[in-house]
C-alpha cells in the first residue's frame, strides 16, 4: 500500500490567472492593430466589427462575473463604481460609434467622416486606458517568476516591432507592411532566426531596417540584460526580485557578480561586434565603395552575425561575397562566437588571461581553467564544424559547388556549415540543394548551439547530455559521466525533456505544414526544424507560405527562441507538493 507523506513546499503563492481579462486584453490589442492597419475590404470591416462586439461582451462579462462572484453586492458597486459607470458610458458610446458607421451608407473605415473619426479614436483610447490597472496587475503576477518575465519580455517587444513595422516610415512606398507580415518579421528578428517573407533589402526603407536592427539586437542580448544594464548605468537599486531574474538569465549563481558579469555581457557584446563591423567595412569597401552605406552595411551584418540572426541587406544573402575570404571568415568568427555563449566566452576570457603567461613562461599548456560546460561546449562545436563542413562538401562538391574553384568550395563549405547550426547566412543557393544535404542541415540546426547563447535548437550541451546517459546504459554504470565528472540525474532528465519538446514541436509543426502547404515535404520539413532551431535558412518557400503556415512559423520560432524549459517553466505553477511513494511496476522495453 502506498504510503502518503506530505510536506510544503517553499512558500510560493501560484499564480491566478484570470483569462477572461487575458482574453479582454489581447483581442483589445488585436483590434486596435486591425483598426490601425487601414485596410479597406468587406471582410476586414466584418472582422473588425464582430472583434469591437467580442470585447464588449467580454467587458460584460467580467463586470457581471465579478458581481455575482462577489458576496456583498453593495460593496462591491461601491468600490467598482468607477468601473461600472466606465463601462456604461463605454456601451453608449460604442452603440453610437456603430450607428453613426451602419448609417454613414456603406463608408469603411479608410473613409470615415470626421465626427465618426473622433469617436472611434475616442472609442480606441477608452479600450486601452480601461485595460490599464488590471494590465498591470496581470503584468506585476506574471513578473513574479523569471521565466514569464523573459517571455514576456519578448512578447512584448515582438507586439512593439509589429506595431513599428506597420508605420508608413518603414518601407520605401510609405505603407507600411501588413500585419501578418510585421508580426512575422519582428518574431523573426527577435527570435534572432531570419526567416523572411519579404525582401529586406527591398521592402524596408533606412528607417524600416534600423527598426529591425534595434530588435535583433534586443533579442540578441535578451531585453531584460539591456533593462538592467541601464539600471546599473543610472545608478539605480534592483530588489531582490530583479536580483534573481538577472542571475536566471545569466547563469550566475553569486549575486555579488550580477553587475559585473551584466556588464562584461554588454563590453564583450559592443567589442565583438565593434571589431566584426570594422572587418566587414574593409571587406564590402572594394566592391561598394566607401560611404555611410557600406558603414550602416557592415554594423548591421556584424550584429545579426553575433546575434546568429542571419538577416543580411542583399537579396541574395552573402552568395555574392562566397569568393571574399575577408567577409566569409569575420561572418564564420561572428557566428562561432555568438553561438558559444558568454559563460563560455568569459570563461576562455579568464583561461587565457591565467593561461598564456604560463605557457610564455613555463612552456606549459592546462585546461584545468576551463569549465566542464566550455569544455563540453567547444569540443561540441568544434566536432560539428568539421563534420559539417565534410559532409557538406562530400555531397555537394558535384552539384551546387561544382562550378566554384577549390579554394572557394571548401570555403563555401565551411560557411554552411558554421551558419547551418545557428545563423542563417548563406554562401551558395539554398534552392538547388539535393536531399540528403537538406537531411543532414536539418540534423544541424536541430541541434544548435550552446546553452544560454544566441543560438537555437535542442542545444549542444543537452545533446551531451543524452549522449553522456547512452553511453552509461550501454556501459551498465550507475552515474551518468562525463570527463570524468559524475553527472546530475536532473541535469539528464532537463535535457531528455528537451530532446522530446524538440522533436514534438518539429514533427507538430511538420503534420500542420503538410497539410496547408502544397510544397514539397523535404522543404516543410526543412522551413519547420529551421524555424524551431531559429537558424533563418529556407528552401525558398518562406514567401510562399499561407496565413495559417505563417503562423505556425511565427510559433516555433517563438517557441525556438524562448527554450523549452523556459516555456515549460513559465507554464507550471508551484502548488503546494506532495510526495507519494508508489508500489515499483515493471514494463517490457525492448
Amino acid at each position: 500500500m502506498a504510503r502518503l507523506q506530505a510536506q510544503l513546499a517553499p512558500q510560493r503563492t501560484p499564480l491566478k490567472i484570470n483569462w477572461l481579462v487575458l482574453i479582454t486584453l489581447i483581442l483589445s490589442i488585436v483590434s486596435l492593430i486591425v483598426e490601425q492597419a487601414h485596410i479597406q475590404n468587406r471582410f476586414s470591416a466584418i472582422f473588425t466589427h464582430t472583434l469591437d462586439f467580442t470585447v464588449l461582451f467580454l467587458f460584460l462579462a467580467e463586470v457581471i462575473v465579478d458581481f455575482v462572484r462577489s458576496t456583498d453586492k453593495r460593496h462591491f458597486i461601491r468600490k467598482q463604481l468607477f468601473e461600472v459607470l466606465f463601462l456604461v458610458f463605454f456601451t453608449v458610446l460604442f452603440a453610437y460609434n456603430k450607428y453613426l458607421l451602419f448609417s454613414s451608407q456603406g463608408a469603411v473605415y479608410g473613409n470615415l467622416p470626421g465626427k465618426i473619426i473622433i469617436v472611434r479614436n475616442i472609442f480606441v483610447l477608452l479600450k486601452v486606458f480601461g485595460r490599464i490597472r488590471k494590465l498591470s496587475s496581470f503584468v506585476r503576477s506574471l513578473t513574479a517568476h523569471p521565466a514569464r518575465t523573459v517571455m514576456l519580455s519578448f512578447f512584448l517587444v515582438i507586439v512593439t516591432g509589429t506595431i513599428l513595422l506597420m508605420l508608413p516610415f518603414t518601407t520605401p512606398d510609405g505603407a507600411g507592411l501588413g500585419f501578418v507580415d510585421s508580426l512575422f518579421t519582428a518574431t523573426s528578428a527577435v527570435c534572432v532566426t531570419g526567416l523572411i517573407v519579404v525582401d529586406t533589402a527591398t521592402a524596408f526603407s533606412i528607417w524600416g531596417k534600423l527598426v529591425i536592427l534595434l530588435l535583433i539586437q534586443a533579442g540578441g542580448l535578451g531585453i531584460m540584460i539591456l533593462s538592467f544594464f541601464m539600471a546599473f548605468i543610472l545608478r539605480r537599486s534592483l530588489t531582490v526580485e530583479d536580483k534573481f531574474l538577472i542571475s536566471y538569465m545569466t547563469s550566475e549563481k553569486d549575486m555579488r557578480n550580477l553587475g559585473r558579469s551584466i556588464k562584461n555581457i554588454i563590453n564583450i557584446t559592443l567589442i565583438i561586434e565593434g571589431a566584426g563591423a570594422v572587418l566587414l567595412f574593409l571587406g564590402f569597401r572594394t566592391s561598394l565603395g566607401t560611404n555611410l552605406q557600406t558603414l550602416f552595411i557592415s554594423v548591421f551584418h556584424a550584429i545579426s552575425a553575433f546575434c546568429n540572426a542571419g538577416f543580411s541587406l542583399f537579396s541574395d544573402s552573402l552568395v555574392g561575397f562566397q569568393s571574399n575570404t575577408l567577409i566569409s571568415l569575420t561572418v564564420i568568427v561572428l557566428i562561432i562566437l555568438g553561438g558559444l555563449s558568454f559563460v563560455v566566452i568569459m570563461n576562455l576570457k579568464g583561461w587565457l588571461a591565467a593561461g598564456v603567461p604560463n605557457l610564455v613562461k613555463r612552456k606549459s599548456f592546462s585546461i584545468k581553467g576551463l569549465s566542464l560546460n566550455t569544455r563540453v561546449v567547444l569540443l561540441g562545436t568544434g566536432t560539428l564544424l568539421g563534420l559539417g563542413m565534410l559532409l557538406i562538401y562530400a555531397l555537394e562538391h558535384r552539384y551546387s559547388l561544382a562550378n566554384l574553384d577549390l579554394k572557394t568550395q571548401y570555403l563555401a563549405a565551411f560557411f554552411q556549415s558554421v551558419t547551418t547550426r545557428t545563423a542563417g547566412f548563406n554562401t551558395i543557393s539554398m534552392s538547388g540543394l539535393r536531399n540528403p544535404t537538406y537531411l543532414l542541415m536539418m540534423v544541424f540546426m536541430f541541434i544548435g548551439g550552446a546553452s544560454g547563447s544566441t543560438a537555437g535548437g535542442v542545444k549542444i550541451n543537452s545533446l551531451a547530455l543524452v549522449l553522456a546517459y547512452v553511453n552509461s546504459l550501454l556501459k551498465d554504470k550507475r552515474e551518468v559521466t562525463l570527463f570524468n565528472y559524475a553527472l546530475a540525474k536532473d541535469l539528464v532528465l532537463r535535457a531528455l525533456l528537451i530532446l522530446l519538446f524538440g522533436l514534438v514541436s518539429v514533427l507538430g509543426g511538420m503534420l500542420i505544414l503538410s497539410m496547408t502547404e502544397s510544397a514539397p515535404f523535404i522543404q516543410i520539413c526543412f522551413e519547420t526544424v529551421s524555424a524551431f532551431g531559429t537558424v533563418g535558412l529556407s528552401a525558398g518557400i518562406t514567401s510562399a507560405l499561407s496565413i495559417i503556415g505563417k503562423y505556425v512559423i511565427i510559433l516555433l520560432m517563438f517557441v525556438g527562441r524562448i527554450g523549452p524549459l523556459t516555456l515549460l517553466a513559465a507554464a507550471a505553477q508551484r502548488m503546494k507538493q506532495v510526495q507519494i511513494e508508489y508500489p515499483t511496476g515493471e514494463i517490457l522495453v525492448g
